[in-house]
């Protein structure tokens, strides 16, 4: 009896105390999931994210591209005995489709590799690459006539 007495003695006093058992409680489990749900989730955006961006600066970077080949083009084919009026004529010849639009430009002015990832996305008038396609986006040649309203050629996005 005095044992017993001695051992609830002491269970009080160390509830008293503020002792209190080794472990971690259901809430503080709780709590340290939900944190590492939310830092995961945010992570995972940005990783999404950082990803639609490199693609997007692929793609404005391949419309530099195809407008750097298209003013070789023009720079080739109205220089010497050529004229700017034949440089239009050919240029608007080309223009029915997106084929016609890179087969003006072809592997002169474009790397082979880019025109024939261009060649295989393209449909229409519409000049696609994979990252375009994937982002939604697509090229395309402008009319050109040498007026004031239309005194150059240009790649702008559809």
């Amino acid at each position: 009896m005095q044992h017993c007495l001695f051992q609830c003695r002491l269970l009080v006093s160390r509830r008293a105390s503020g002792w209190k058992a080794s472990g971690f409680t259901l809430i503080e489990l709780l709590l340290v999931i939900a944190i590492i749900g939310v830092m995961s989730a945010l992570i995972i955006a940005t990783v999404s994210n950082a990803a639609a961006d490199a693609r997007l600066t692929l793609c404005y970077q391949q419309q530099v591209t195809l407008q750097d080949a298209l003013n070789s083009w023009v720079a080739a084919n109205s220089s010497g005995t050529n004229t700017l009026n034949n440089a239009v004529t050919l240029y608007n010849a080309a223009s029915q489709n997106a084929a016609g639009w890179l087969g003006l430009l072809g592997s002169n002015y474009l790397h082979k590799a880019t025109y024939d990832q261009f060649i295989s996305n393209s449909t229409g008038t519409q000049i696609k690459s994979d990252a375009m396609d994937k982002s939604g986006k697509s090229l395309k040649f402008t009319t050109w006539d040498g007026t004031t309203n239309h005194p150059y050629p240009t790649v702008e996005w559809n």
